[in-house]
C-alpha cells in the first residue's frame, strides 16, 4: 500500500522539475539570432552540419565532393588533371639561387 503513494510522489516530482526545466529553457536567450529558447549551436542557424555542394566538382567534374576532397587524377575525358600541392618534394625543384661552395687553398690566400 506505501509503494502507490511513493510512485504518486515521483510522478508529482518529475512533473514539477520537467516544468521547471521548460521555464529555464524559454528563459534562455540566444546571443546569435536573439531567439528565446536555444543557444548557439542549436538554434536554426547552427543546423549547418556537412553538406553536399550543388554543382559537380571544380577539379574533376565527376562527382559532388568539394574541391579539396577530390582525389581524382583524370577529368571526366579522361585528360590527366594538374598536380596539386607540394609533389615535387620540397626544395628538390627549389629555385633559389645555387651558391658554388668549393673549399678556398691556403696558397691562394
Amino acid at each position: 500500500a506505501n509503494t502507490g503513494l511513493e510512485q504518486f510522489k515521483a510522478e508529482l516530482i518529475a512533473t514539477a522539475i520537467a516544468q521547471q526545466l521548460q521555464v529555464a529553457r524559454a528563459a534562455v536567450k540566444c546571443f546569435g539570432c536573439r531567439g528565446l529558447g536555444h543557444i548557439g549551436n542549436q538554434g536554426p542557424k547552427g543546423q549547418r552540419g556537412n553538406k553536399k555542394p550543388s554543382k559537380p566538382c571544380p577539379c574533376c567534374q565527376n562527382g559532388f565532393h568539394w574541391s579539396n576532397q577530390c582525389w581524382s587524377k583524370y577529368c571526366k575525358h579522361g585528360n590527366p588533371l594538374p598536380q596539386q600541392g607540394n609533389s615535387k618534394g620540397g626544395t628538390l625543384g627549389s629555385t633559389a639561387p645555387q651558391f658554388n661552395r668549393t673549399p678556398l687553398n691556403p696558397t691562394q690566400i
